[in-house]
C-alpha cells in the first residue's frame, strides 16, 4: 500500500522555518515600549557605562581589558543595536554568527544606514548570545539578510528618531527643521551641524518610537547600501589577530582530543588506560558515555546528543593529539551502523524500473501522458555521500564550574547549543552559557553542536579548570553529518511539438526510524519542473541506513541541481531543441508556480535570469573544436541563479571551465561585495564537488580520512568568474550563501554533453574519468 506524504516542505525547510518561529513569549527586535520597559527587556539598566556585547573570538583577557576601557568611557545605549561613544564612534552590535557569508558586516550596514552615519564611523561588535534582545540567532538556510532586513532598518531608524528628538530637545528647535547626515544632526536654516555625540545622552533617554512612526528610506536616498563594503574583519583575519574559536584563551586552561567508533554508533568498552596517563603531558583519560540520539541531526542541534568515545585531557593540544595516536580502543560495535555504499547503491539500480512504495508527489495522469507521449525518456542519475570540508575542524571551549557552563564556539546555531548545553549537564536554562566566536567555515555542519557537547561533558570532568576540545582533520571527514548520497530513476514524456508533458521520479534514499526519510535525505514537491507540470508523479524508497547526514550548503538542491538539470538538459537534446528555448517553454508564463505556497517560484523572475545569462555569455556563437557552453538554472532559497560554463575537454578527458557567467536575482542587494563572494564561492564549492567530492563506507565505516582522499579544488582550478544581479524594485532581499552552488552542476555536466556528445550521469565526474585541470 502507498504512502502518502503531505507535507510540502522538505525536512530542512522546515527546520529553518521552526528556528524563525519568534521566541514565546515574542520577543521583537523592536517592540513597541515604553524606555523603561524597552531597557528592562534588553538588560540594559540605563543609558551609560555599557558594553553590551562580545567580541567575537578574543581571548577573555583581551576581553576583561576591552570592558576595562568601555567603562572607562560614557558609552550611551539607544537600544540592543546602537550604542554612541563621547568621542562620536557608533558601536553597532551585529546579532548572527560570521562564518564567512559576511553578515557580521551586512546587518550593521543595514542599521547604519537607516541610523543616517558614516561607515567610517562605525565599530562593529560581535553581540552576545541573548534571545530576550536579539530574537533568533543563527547562520543558516541563507535566511540572515532577508527575515532581518526590515527588523536592522527598524533598528537604525529608531535610533534616528531618538537622535533627532533629543537634538530638538536641546537646541530648542522644531524637529522638523532638523536632518541628519554623515552621524551629524543638521539645521539647514542657520547652516549649523553637530555630531550625534553631542546629544547621545539625551537620546539615551528618549521614548522609543513605535515601529509604525517611523520613517525609513526609499532605495534612492541609500548611501550606503547597494554598494561594495569589505568585511569588518579582513584586517584582523589577515593579521592574525584572534577571532575564531581556537583563539580562545583563558587562564589555567586544558586541552583534549576525543576518539570515537569508527564504526558509526560503537561503544567505547576499555582502552589502555594507564598507558596513556603515563604519556608526556596528559592530566586524565576516560570513556564518555553518548548522549541522546546523535545519528539524527536535530538531536545534535539542540538537544545536546553526542557520540560515546575516549576524551584525553593533556596540557596542550599537541599533547593530547600525541596521546590521540596511541590509543588502542575496544570497541562494542553490536548496535553501531552496519551499511556499505556499494551495497546500497547496487539495491537501488535493481530497482530503477519500478515505482517507490511512498507517494511524494502524485498530480495529473502522468500514465496517459507518457502512453500518447511522441517520446519518453528515461535516465538514471546518482550522486554519493559528501562531507563540508570546511577549513576549520570543529573546536570549543568548555569552562564548568558552580553548577554553570559556559562555552565559546564557533557554532552557527548558538542558541540551540544552549538549549542542549542545559540538557547535557542537566542545569537550568540560565546556567548554559554560549559566547560566539567567528566561524572558521560552517557550510551547514556547525548547525549541529555535537562538538560543542563533547567539550562540555569533558570540562565536567575538569570541573573548575577550562578546557579546549580540539578536533583533527580525520575527526571531521570521519564524523560529518554528511550530504547524503541517492539515486534518481527519471522518466519523462516529450509530445510531437517537443513540450516536456509529464515528469517521473523514483528517488531513493535513506530512514533512520524505517518511516521518514532522515534530515536533508527528502525530496519536496516544489523543485522545478515539478512545480510548473500538470502531470507529475515522484515515489520514494527509503533504505535503512542511519549514516548521520544534516545540511549542507544548499541542502538537497546541492545534488538535485546536477540531476533534474541534466535530465532536463537531455530532454532538450531529445526534443530538438535550443536548450534556453526549450526552458524557457517549461516554465511558461510569468506567475507563482504555486500561488498558495510559501516561497514559490516566480516563473518570471526565473526567465529574466535565464535570458540574461544567455545574453551576457553570447549563447550561440560558434565555439572551438572539442569546447562548448552549457546552460543551467536552480531556484533555491528565495534565490533565482542562472549559469553558463565555457568548457573545453582535452585528451584523456582533461577538463579546463575557462570561464562561468552566473545572473542572479536575490532582490535588492545590499552589499555588493558579499554577494559578488557569495556567488563566486558557491562556484568554487561546486566545480570542487562535482569532480572529487565522495564519501564512501563499509560496515557503517567511513572510508576517506584527510584531504589526501578528498581532494579540493586548487586555484589554477578555478575558472574566471562574471557575475551579475538583476535587481527588481518590488522585491526586497533574499539570501546569497546558497543559490549559486546548483546550478554550476549542470553548466559543466552539460557542456561536456555539448563539447563531447557523452552524458555523465554521476557525481563525482573523477567515477567516469574526468579530470578538473
Amino acid at each position: 500500500m502507498n504512502m502518502q506524504i503531505n507535507s510540502q516542505l522538505t525536512s530542512t525547510e522546515a527546520f529553518f522555518q521552526e528556528q524563525l518561529k519568534p521566541a514565546a513569549p515574542e520577543a521583537p527586535a523592536l517592540p513597541p515600549l515604553n524606555r523603561r520597559q524597552f531597557f528592562k527587556l534588553s538588560g540594559i539598566a540605563g543609558g551609560g557605562l555599557v558594553l553590551g556585547g562580545v567580541s567575537a573570538g578574543i581571548a577573555p583577557k583581551a576581553l576583561a581589558q576591552q570592558a576595562d576601557a568601555a567603562a572607562a568611557v560614557e558609552v550611551h545605549t539607544l537600544s540592543p543595536y546602537v550604542q554612541i561613544k563621547p568621542d562620536g564612534r557608533i558601536n553597532i552590535f551585529s546579532k548572527n554568527p560570521e562564518c564567512g557569508q559576511g553578515i557580521k558586516t551586512g546587518l550593521p550596514l543595514i542599521i547604519a544606514e537607516e541610523l543616517d552615519c558614516a561607515w567610517t564611523d562605525v565599530d562593529v561588535v560581535q553581540a552576545d548570545i541573548d534571545r530576550s534582545k536579539y530574537g533568533n540567532q543563527f547562520a543558516g538556510g541563507s535566511t540572515s539578510t532577508p527575515t532581518n532586513w526590515m527588523p536592522m532598518r527598524q533598528a537604525g531608524a529608531t535610533a534616528r528618531a531618538m537622535i533627532l528628538a533629543a537634538a530638538a530637545q536641546q537646541l530648542n528647535i522644531d524637529v522638523a527643521e532638523l536632518s541628519t547626515a554623515n552621524t551629524k544632526v543638521i539645521h539647514a536654516a542657520s547652516e549649523r551641524e553637530w555630531p550625534y555625540s553631542e546629544f547621545a545622552e539625551l537620546a539615551a533617554t528618549m521614548p522609543v518610537p513605535e515601529a509604525d512612526t517611523l520613517t525609513l528610506k526609499t532605495t534612492e536616498q541609500f548611501t550606503l547600501l547597494g554598494k561594495r563594503h569589505s568585511g569588518v574583519d579582513n584586517r584582523a583575519i589577515v593579521t592574525g589577530l584572534p577571532l575564531f574559536g581556537a583563539d580562545t584563551v583563558l587562564p589555567d586552561m586544558l586541552y583534549a582530543s576525543y576518539t570515537k567508533c569508527p564504526q558509526i554508533g560503537g561503544l567505547a568498552v576499555a582502552f589502555n588506560e594507564e598507558h596513556i596517563k603515563g604519556l608526556p603531558g596528559v592530566v586524565d583519560a576516560f570513556i564518555l558515555a553518548p548522549f541522546d540520539e546523535p545519528r539524527a541531526f536535530l538531536a545534535a542541534a539542540g538537544n545536546g546528543a553526542m557520540f560515546g568515545g575516549v576524551a584525553i585531557v593533556a596540557t596542550s593540544t599537541w599533547a593530547a593529539i600525541k596521546a590521540k595516536r596511541e590509543l588502542e580502543v575496544a570497541w562494542d560495535t553490536s548496535k553501531a551502523e552496519t551499511g556499505t555504499w556499494e551495497d546500497l547503491r547496487e539495491r537501488a539500480l535493481a530497482a530503477v524500473n519500478q515505482d517507490g512504495p511512498m507517494e511524494v508527489v502524485n498530480k495529473g495522469d502522468v500514465a496517459g501522458a507518457m502512453q500518447s507521449a511522441a517520446k519518453v525518456i528515461s535516465a538514471v542519475y546518482e550522486y554519493p555521500y559528501v562531507t563540508h570540508a570546511q577549513l576549520e575542524p570543529e573546536v570549543t571551549t568548555a569552562l564548568y564550574r558552580e553548577g554553570k557552563i559556559e562555552v565559546w564556539a564557533p557554532s552557527q546555531m548558538p542558541l540551540n547549543g544552549e538549549a542542549g548545553l542545559a540538557a547535557i549537564m542537566s542545569v537550568p536554562a540560565e546556567n548554559a552559557i554560549m559566547h560566539q566566536t567567528r566561524i572558521g567555515g560552517g557550510f551547514g555542519r556547525k548547525l549541529g553542536n555535537d562538538y560543542v557537547f563533547e567539550a562540555a561533558a569533558i570540562a565536567r570532568r575538569m570541573e573548575g579548570r577550562p578546557v579546549k576540545l580540539q578536533w583533527t582533520r580525520e575527526d571531521t571527514t570521519t564524523h560529518d553529518y554528511y550530504r547524503p548520497g541517492g539515486l534518481h530513476s527519471y522518466k519523462a514524456a516529450l509530445d510531437g511539438n517537443g513540450n516536456l508533458t509529464a515528469w517521473q521520479d523514483h528517488f531513493f534514499s535513506h530512514t533512520l526510524d524505517g518511516k521518514a526519510p532522515m534530515f536533508s535525505a527528502d525530496l519536496g514537491p516544489a523543485i522545478f519542473p515539478q512545480d510548473v507540470l500538470t502531470n507529475v508523479k515522484v515515489t520514494q524508497t527509503l533504505f535503512q541506513n542511519a549514516m548521520p547526514v544534516g545540511p549542507m550548503r544548499a541542502p538537497s538542491s546541492n545534488a538535485f541541481g546536477f540531476t533534474f538539470q541534466s535530465f532536463l538538459h537531455e530532454l532538450a537534446v531529445a526534443a530538438g531543441k535550443d536548450h534556453v528555448e526549450f526552458l524557457l517553454g517549461v516554465l511558461g508564463e510569468p506567475r507563482l508556480a504555486n500561488p498558495e505556497g510559501r516561497g514559490s517560484m516566480h516563473t518570471g523572475r526565473a526567465r529574466n535570469v535565464i535570458s540574461a545569462v544567455a545574453e551576457r555569455a553570447g549563447w550561440g556563437k560558434q565555439m572551438p573544436p572539442n569546447r562548448a557552453l552549457g546552460l543551467s538554472f536552480y531556484f533555491s532559497h528565495s534565490g533565482y541563479v542562472a549559469q553558463i560554463a565555457d568548457v573545453e575537454v582535452r585528451a584523456n578527458k582533461e577538463v579546463k571551465v575557462h570561464k562561468v557567467w552566473a545572473v542572479a536575482d536575490y532582490g535588492f542587494i545590499h552589499n555588493m561585495s558579499a554577494a559578488e563572494s557569495q556567488i563566486e564561492g558557491g562556484i568554487i564549492d561546486g566545480l570542487s564537488q562535482l569532480f572529487n567530492a565522495k564519501i564512501t563506507f563499509i560496515n557503517g565505516v567511513i572510508q576517506q580520512q584527510n584531504f589526501h582522499q578528498y581532494p579540493l579544488l586548487r586555484i589554477p582550478q578555478a575558472p574566471e568568474i562574471d557575475t551579475f544581479f538583476l535587481q527588481p524594485e518590488e522585491f526586497p532581499p533574499t539570501g546569497s550563501g546558497e543559490p549559486s552552488l546548483p546550478p554550476l552542476l549542470a553548466a559543466v555536466n552539460n557542456a561536456i554533453f555539448n563539447a563531447t556528445g557523452e552524458r555523465v550521469r554521476k557525481m563525482p565526474l573523477s567515477e567516469s574519468g574526468y579530470t578538473l585541470v
